[in-house]
C-alpha cells in the first residue's frame, strides 16, 4: 500500500536517530525498531479488520435510497480505513440492523 512507504521511511529515520543518540548502540536500535514495527503491524491489522467489518456491515444493511448502499461501498473500498471510519460515523444507521 502506498501509505506504508512514508511510515517505513519515518521508522527507518527514527531508528537511525535513536542509534546515534544512544551512542551508536545498534542492538538497542534494532530492538527499538522491532518494537516500533510490531506496534505498526498491530495497528495495520486492526485497521484492516475494522475496514472488513464496515464493508460487511454496509453490504448487509438496507438503505432508504436506491443507490445509497452502492455509494457507501464505493466510499469504503476506495478510501480504505478512512472511508470505513466515515461510514461508521456518518452513514451507519444507529439502532437495530435493518
Amino acid at each position: 500500500m502506498p501509505i506504508l512507504m512514508p511510515i517505513v521511511a519515518f521508522m527507518s529515520m527514527f531508528t537511525q536517530l535513536f542509534a546515534q543518540s544512544s551512542g551508536g548502540g545498534e542492538a538497542a536500535a534494532g530492538v527499538f525498531g522491532l518494537l516500533i514495527c510490531c506496534v505498526f503491524s498491530l495497528l495495520g491489522i486492526a485497521l484492516f479488520a475494522f475496514w472488513i467489518w464496515m464493508l460487511i456491515d454496509c453490504a448487509q444493511r438496507n438503505f432508504p435510497g436506491e443507490n445509497d448502499k452502492l455509494i457507501w461501498i464505493l466510499v469504503i473500498v476506495l478510501c480504505s480505513w478512512l472511508g470505513a471510519l466515515i461510514y461508521y460515523i456518518v452513514g451507519r444507521p444507529k439502532g437495530t440492523k435493518g
